[in-house]
């Protein structure tokens, strides 16, 4: 595990994520470099083969020498493709990552993942809602949900309707960031909520994620934006 990794969950400095997909990988050079992580999107992959994927992995690995976040993304939850066999992709990819991301709600592919990786790869467990934020009460019992499984990492992403929801979630994220057995992600989808993508990083979430070539979410910004907004407000 890389320096920069161990210093995201001991230190809980913030750090820009990178969204790509296999073709991403292989067309993309220096602009990934802006970013400290690189996540592979796997159900946006235009071919998602376990012998296509293992290559994909192994070429980022190489090319951009960053951590790197496995995600194979449910339908439910905002994925592109239904598999009928995730456990298959993940387990094929379980020596390639450094970190992977798993729904909340998929507990019975969480406790298979649990069985082939090893003590040094960080689980983010992910909960994603593209219509609303939900109430205080349904996200604390996400937080301990995630803490009861297993996971390093807790991710809430959710639609902002109006500021109220925002500033919720911006409550909810400051309320956390001394946990010390849990790691935070959390992201306001959405107009109202992209400036949750440089906001929530200074109240302790740990993770925020920017594209290249398009986006992966309502709202997202783009990798060289994050890059030059956490330069101006001095945010690592």
């Amino acid at each position: 595990m890389s320096e920069r990794l161990l210093k995201l969950m001991h230190n809980k400095t913030p750090l820009i994520a990178c969204v790509l997909t296999d073709d991403d990988v292989r067309t993309i050079n220096e602009k990934v470099l802006e970013a400290d992580l690189v996540e592979l999107r796997v159900d946006m992959f235009s071919n998602p083969s376990e012998e296509a994927v293992k290559d994909t992995f192994l070429l980022a690995k190489e090319k951009f020498r960053r951590p790197i976040i496995g995600t194979i993304r449910d339908v439910s939850e905002g994925g592109q493709v239904e598999f009928s066999d995730r456990f298959f992709l993940y387990k094929s990819i379980a020596s390639l990552a450094d970190l992977i991301d798993v729904e909340i709600s998929s507990e019975l592919l969480l406790k298979k993942i649990q069985t082939i990786i090893n003590d040094k790869i960080i689980l983010i467990g992910s909960y994603h809602n593209f219509n609303t934020t939900p109430p205080d009460d349904f996200l604390e019992g996400m937080f301990i949900k995630a803490k009861e499984m297993g996971f390093h990492i807790i991710k809430i992403a959710v639609h902002a309707e109006n500021k109220d929801d925002l500033i919720r979630l911006l409550l909810f994220t400051f309320r956390h960031r001394d946990d010390r057995d849990i790691g935070l992600i959390t992201i306001s989808m959405g107009e109202e909520g992209k400036y949750s993508r440089i906001i929530f990083p200074l109240f302790g979430s740990l993770i925020t994620y920017g594209y290249i070539n398009r986006p992966s979410a309502p709202g997202q910004l783009s990798v060289t934006q994050l890059s030059e907004l956490f330069r101006l407000f001095n945010i690592r």
